[in-house]
């Protein structure tokens, strides 16, 4: 039989009068597997946690896409750079979507935006170029007229794009005040025929035509219904999609009486004897309002400009502080032209929006 003997201290093994020594104290699991790892413990989602891993796997996932979008900013192509400032302009209108789709422009809002910018750089460009014509008629030096009609031509550039990016927006609200100028009229239309036993669809039909904006709203109804939707949901269907506070009123209080099976001339006449007594109300704000701009226009308007020019005339013939030559008479003419438009803008927007 072999005879074994184990030196613990210096970790040797006598067989047979052989001495072998063990190798040193392992330091790791590779010592097990002759220095290398097994598969099992070289994956590190086998050794990393479960949150570990997920972290590291969602900041690797953020990294690769990162690296798409940088390159896109900073080495992507000339048309990639332009699709993203196209589409940067349509998000920063939040309501261009909407006010497109109502006013039954085509296309959407990247389209729009691109026909704008185009119809926009086109306009500055003639306009740059006239500039710059009419300064060097005036014997502007060349490149003092290049910068000039550079920067003139920028600010014609935003001040159009912005124009033509509001339109549609601009058309909705006067497409508003055009309903609210006639609903009043059809809505009244609508009870004589209720009250003389047309059926609602029937009278709604009736006023689809010959009022205008307002008509139109109506007939959406009417459409909607010939196609197949019940009458109550095509009501609420347009009141949904218009801009007409007064409309929306009326034919909610509709829809709402013939859900509850309630009469729906008696609702109606309240809601239009309700938005004639408001009307009332506003036309009288409306003239008091008047009374004020009225003596103002009369004092900055006319007393004053006539009055003051003569009393200046006056008292530059006792003490030369100036002369009144023609220049000045210009420029007073001219401050009076910009004080009149001030005021007929003035009066305009403090205007009910029904007496447009």
């Amino acid at each position: 039989m072999n005879a074994m003997i184990f030196d613990k201290k210096k970790r040797t093994i006598n067989v047979d009068g052989k001495t072998v020594e063990l190798e040193p104290a392992r330091k790791g699991m590779a010592s097990m597997f002759g220095g290398k790892r097994p598969a099992a413990y070289s994956n590190p989602s086998t050794t990393q946690p479960s949150g570990v891993q997920t972290a590291t796997t969602a900041a690797k996932v953020r990294e690769r896409e990162a690296v798409p979008k940088k390159a896109a900013f900073a080495g992507g192509s000339g048309t990639d750079r332009i699709k993203m400032y196209i589409s940067s302009i349509g998000a920063k209108h939040k309501g261009l979507e909407n006010a497109l789709r109502d006013q039954g422009i085509k296309g959407g809002v990247y389209e729009f935006v691109k026909r704008m910018l185009i119809a926009s750089a086109m306009l500055s460009v003639v306009l740059a170029v006239a500039i710059l014509i009419l300064f060097l008629k005036l014997g502007m030096s060349a490149v003092t007229a290049v910068l000039f009609s550079a920067v003139l031509g920028i600010a014609i550039f935003n001040s159009a794009l912005g124009v033509f990016l509001n339109y549609p927006t601009q058309k909705g609200a006067v497409t508003s005040k055009n309903i609210e100028r006639d609903i009043l009229f059809a809505a009244r239309d609508m009870i004589i025929s209720l009250r003389s036993g047309m059926p609602l669809f029937n009278a709604i039909t009736s006023i689809s035509v010959g009022y205008g904006d307002a008509s139109k709203e109506f007939a959406r109804i009417v459409e909607r219904v010939q196609l197949g939707t019940p009458l109550e949901d095509a009501i609420d269907e347009t009141v949904s999609e218009t801009k007409s506070p007064s409309f929306r009123r009326m034919m909610l209080q509709a829809s709402v009486s013939i859900r509850a099976g309630a009469d729906v001339v008696s609702a109606l006449q309240s809601v239009i004897d309700q938005m004639s007594q408001e009307r009332v109300i506003e036309l009288r704000r409306y003239g008091q309002s008047l009374n004020a701009i009225a003596m103002f226009y009369m004092l900055f308007g006319i007393i004053l400009p006539s009055m003051g020019v003569a009393v200046v005339t006056i008292l530059t013939t006792f003490v030369a502080i100036f002369s009144m030559n023609d220049t000045v008479l210009e420029f007073v003419i001219v401050g009076l032209i910009f004080l009149q438009i001030i005021f007929l803008q003035l009066i305009r927007s403090s205007r009910p929006v029904f007496t447009l």
